[in-house]
């Protein structure tokens, strides 16, 4: 098949005012991608316009910076600003903490701003301090974040999963109790190695949650853990993700600009183009452009 060469929807990208954002402050911190000094500056919608629209971009869903909780607000506020003056991004996945006591209030707060689609809540841990972003890999089933939880249906407000493979069996019962609500798996499950038994693991993982149809999987951050992201690795993650998810449940994110820390954005999406050309027009058009527009409300 040939590459796609329609309309893309990038459905997972950061844009940043540096000094709104503590963990690109002095001194960095460790972080689970690894060295980030290549974005520890400011990335302003319009140079992510430069970046993006010349490969077909023309929408997108930014995903929370990570501000702060206590500047939450103030980041969906910016953003909104942003896409009135710039016409991106069209959907904004805000950060809430589902457990907080006053997280209807947050809710509220947020949803007066008409972009707003999502929720990010990041739930993944493993053993390494640097990739524990909650107290327990459990945390989603805790009593507290489900109460909040609930209120994604009522506010009508996707969720950005992102768990480890080896939190599937956890997330599978957070799924399982909310059927009415949108989920999307984070970069495709977050593949830390390029070990065969890392692979089965995570594939193993994805085949348990992808059983429910609530849940879809984003293609995102795939070169998060190994700098960079190769012609083969692509091939893989992409075909089984499809292949697990089906193509109506699998939408292309880019993670801008983490990625750009290791290839242009033209040169990473050149490679998802390669991965997907295996496909025919109409499904690879479903993966970078159709199914967001369902998933987000685009």
């Amino acid at each position: 098949m040939a590459p796609y060469t329609g309309p893309v929807i990038d459905t997972h990208h950061h844009i940043w005012r540096r000094q709104d954002v503590s963990w690109l402050a002095d001194p960095p911190v460790p972080r689970m991608f690894g060295d980030y000094s290549g974005i520890r500056r400011d990335y302003s919608v319009g140079q992510y316009m430069a970046d993006v629209m010349p490969q077909g971009v023309v929408k997108s869903v930014h995903v929370t910076a990570n501000w702060g909780l206590d500047h939450a607000l103030d980041e969906t506020r910016w953003l909104q600003s942003v896409a009135d003056e710039s016409g991106f991004p069209h959907g904004i996945v805000v950060q809430a903490d589902l457990a907080a006591k006053d997280i209807e209030h947050t809710l509220k707060m947020h949803k007066h701003y008409r972009n707003v689609r999502g929720v990010r809540h990041m739930l993944y841990w493993d053993n390494d301090p640097v990739r524990q972003a909650v107290p327990r890999p459990d945390y989603c089933n805790a009593r507290e974040f489900r109460r909040g939880f609930a209120l994604l249906e009522r506010y009508n407000l996707s969720f950005e999963l992102q768990v480890y493979a080896a939190q599937a069996k956890y997330a599978v019962n957070l799924i399982k109790a909310f059927p009415k609500v949108r989920m999307i798996l984070v970069h495709a499950g977050m593949l830390t190695s390029r070990r065969p038994q890392a692979i089965a693991e995570w594939r193993e993982g994805l085949k348990a949650m992808a059983a429910f149809p609530n849940l879809y999987v984003k293609l995102s951050g795939l070169g998060m853990y190994s700098q960079g992201i190769e012609a083969e690795q692509a091939r893989q993650v992409v075909s089984d993700c499809i292949q697990i998810f089906g193509i109506d449940r699998t939408i292309y994110g880019s993670n801008f600009p983490l990625e750009r820390l290791h290839a242009s954005y033209s040169n990473f999406f050149a490679r998802y183009r390669a991965a997907l050309s295996d496909f025919t027009d109409k499904e690879q058009s479903a993966v970078f452009h159709d199914n967001a527009v369902k998933f987000y409300r685009l």
